[in-house]
């Protein structure tokens, strides 16, 4: 059985699951505990006890669970429902069937809250406990003082960064050079698949938490997964501007593909992808800087629709390897200085430039 096989069996096998998490632990801690709460809670009955977790954990739980929505009832029958952004607002339309006229007798709005549920408190019972950031089982015995015989009959797994860690679980992920929020998406990937987009997002927080340090290129590769599993890269309270650039910066990680020889990038974008993010080329310096200086990857190529008539291909692109520099100028003309430029491919559509662009790149 691999390490994967024994945390799937391990959930699979327990009745109720308790996840506990140090105290002061740092955001990539708690990221990716709350990423492993909304992953599993669904299919197991998954516990996260307000009086075993740090403050600012439980406020991001409240959060997300706790929220309000409006409610529209409609007893007409409808034939079409839709809605339109107008100036910040939100106007929904319903319409109802062919005929059909509306009484207000029929029409109502309500604000409810949604139902809170009990997985803040600890269960009478539990058979396993995930413990984040707790270096011994000495320390584990001290979030169970009101109930210390609780835990013996228990297993465990431990997840932890601190290379001081005792390694007292029957599973143990202790990894010290590598964000939590990154190891356990890869293991989430392997023992189910798909994530919801609440779990994605908190494990992709986690991993930006970081990033500033992280050079390892299968780091890229799992915020792309997080991104298709439908994580956001900007949070609510940035301006308008900001939000739309990192919208097409998650377009941009979606289409990258990756020669694994070189660690060259290469990406697309058509004109559909500008359109939905609002965006235009003017835009594609914010997505070069990121690469190169927020993801530090190497040599990085995208490939964009233009609006002439027919549709050309333009390219832009860096790298820190003359020999890529250099076949690049070879074939195309553009504009080149220093380590990029960016240049135009002529009389082909988007996904057959990317071909020549990877068969010219990646051979070499």
């Amino acid at each position: 059985m691999d390490y994967f096989d024994s945390i799937k069996n391990s959930l699979e096998n327990a009745k109720n699951i308790v996840i506990v998490t140090n105290r002061d632990a740092g955001k990539d801690i708690y990221a990716s505990a709350l990423g492993v709460f909304f992953a599993l809670k669904d299919k197991y009955n998954i516990f996260l006890p307000k009086d075993k977790n740090p403050e600012k954990l439980i406020k991001f739980l409240d959060n997300e669970t706790n929220k309000k929505k409006i409610i529209i009832s409609l007893k007409n029958g409808i034939s079409e429902i839709s809605y339109e952004r107008k100036n910040g607002n939100v106007d929904l339309c319903l319409i109802p069937r062919d005929g059909e006229s509306i009484k207000p007798e029929n029409f109502s709005c309500k604000i409810v809250s949604e139902e809170k549920e009990n997985y803040l408190s600890s269960p009478g019972f539990f058979d396993l406990i995930v413990a984040f950031n707790i270096k011994s089982f000495n320390e584990l015995e001290t979030y169970f003082k009101e109930s210390p015989d609780s835990i013996y009959n228990c297993s465990i797994i431990n997840i932890d960064n601190d290379p001081q860690n005792e390694n007292y679980g029957e599973i143990n992920v202790i990894e010290e050079k590598k964000s939590l929020s990154e190891e356990i998406s890869n293991i989430l990937k392997v023992i189910q698949k798909n994530i919801n987009e609440k779990s994605a997002g908190f494990l992709l927080w986690g991993i930006l938490s970081l990033i500033s340090s992280k050079k390892d290129k299968k780091t890229f590769s799992t915020i792309k997964w997080l991104i298709n599993q439908g994580a956001n890269m900007y949070f609510h309270n940035i301006d308008s501007l900001t939000k739309k650039r990192f919208s097409l910066l998650e377009k941009t990680i979606k289409n990258a593909e990756l020669s694994e020889n070189d660690n060259i990038y290469v990406s697309t974008l058509f004109e559909k992808d500008f359109k939905e993010t609002g965006c235009t080329s003017s835009d594609l310096s914010f997505i070069i800087e990121k690469m190169k200086n927020y993801f530090s990857i190497p040599s990085f190529v995208l490939l964009w629709e233009g609006k002439s008539s027919p549709v050309s291909i333009k390219g832009v692109f860096y790298s820190d390897k003359k020999y890529l520099i250099d076949a690049i100028k070879q074939v195309y003309n553009g504009s080149y200085k220093g380590k990029g430029g960016i240049f135009l491919l002529k009389n082909m559509d988007l996904p057959s430039a990317e071909k020549e662009i990877t068969s010219l790149l990646w051979k070499k």
